[in-house]
């Protein structure tokens, strides 16, 4: 079922994505989201992922990641910057069913942090087969066979930068939105 962009459809998946995967836009692609507490297992099955590729959990502040992850002085900086937006940080973990680190992030997308807001940290890996088209429409995002979907258009259709902050030299795992200059930029303030 394909939604409209709105606070009402938040409402109407969010008890259903407690603990079932759906559709929903961020700030760079559609994302398959539900509640980590949820059997995450089945968003590994929906994309055919390996399960030695960890997902992303989508968080609604800074405050909420230091539930989830050990935060230093860097991560903080590259939040307050980069946050909301197309930056996810790898930081030791805190939850030990996600193992040593997490890769976190703040969707500046109104939907994506309503529906954190509503049922807490939600995975946010983008909603394509694993290794497929980044989906930066709901259309893209067909392949998966999930009951909701929240269209909002056309996202910006570029992933998010991610780096990793485990070590004491910051590691770019993935070039996406944020340039990678932008980030170490910030960080030698």
């Amino acid at each position: 079922m394909i939604l409209p962009c709105s606070p009402d459809s938040v409402e109407k998946i969010k008890e259903y994505a407690k603990k079932d995967p759906v559709i929903v836009p961020t700030d760079t692609l559609y994302g398959l989201s539900m509640s980590i507490q949820g059997n995450i297992e089945k968003i590994y099955k929906l994309k055919r992922r390996n399960l030695e590729k960890k997902i992303p959990v989508g968080v609604s502040s800074l405050e909420m990641m230091k539930h989830l992850a050990s935060i230093d002085e860097r991560g903080e900086k590259l939040v307050k910057r980069f946050m909301p937006g197309p930056l996810t940080i790898v930081v030791p973990s805190k939850i030990p069913e996600w193992g040593e680190t997490v890769a976190l992030r703040i969707p500046a997308h109104t939907i994506s942090l309503l529906l954190i807001e509503k049922i807490g940290p939600i995975t946010l890996t983008s909603a394509n087969l694993s290794g497929g088209k980044p989906p930066k429409t709901i259309e893209d995002t067909m392949e998966l066979e999930v009951k909701y979907r929240i269209d909002c258009g056309e996202l910006l259709g570029k992933p998010s930068t991610i780096v990793s902050l485990v070590e004491e030299k910051v590691k770019l795992i993935r070039s996406g939105a944020i340039p990678f200059s932008a980030i170490l930029k910030i960080l030698e303030e």
